[in-house]
């Protein structure tokens, strides 16, 4: 199983969606997304190991522009 990833536009999306996530007590981190799977971003996601779609929601509502998703398969 991969890991879920969150892509978005930049990297201070990236770190400003990880902070919004933690204050909803979700874990996430802002990690490079996989090569293939960058989609006119920076290059970074968000990894949320747990409650990806509840994530996914919280950050849509909180204006943070999702670009999709990804799954980074082995071990980081």
């Amino acid at each position: 199983m991969g890991k879920p990833m969150i892509m978005v536009n930049s990297i201070t999306y990236a770190m400003k969606g990880r902070d919004i996530l933690f204050s909803h007590g979700i874990k996430s981190y802002v990690e490079r997304t996989p090569r293939g799977n960058e989609i006119g971003g920076c290059g970074y996601s968000i990894y949320v190991p747990e409650r990806t779609d509840e994530a996914e929601k919280i950050l849509t509502d909180m204006g943070i522009k999702i670009l999709g998703r990804a799954e980074r398969d082995g071990i980081s």
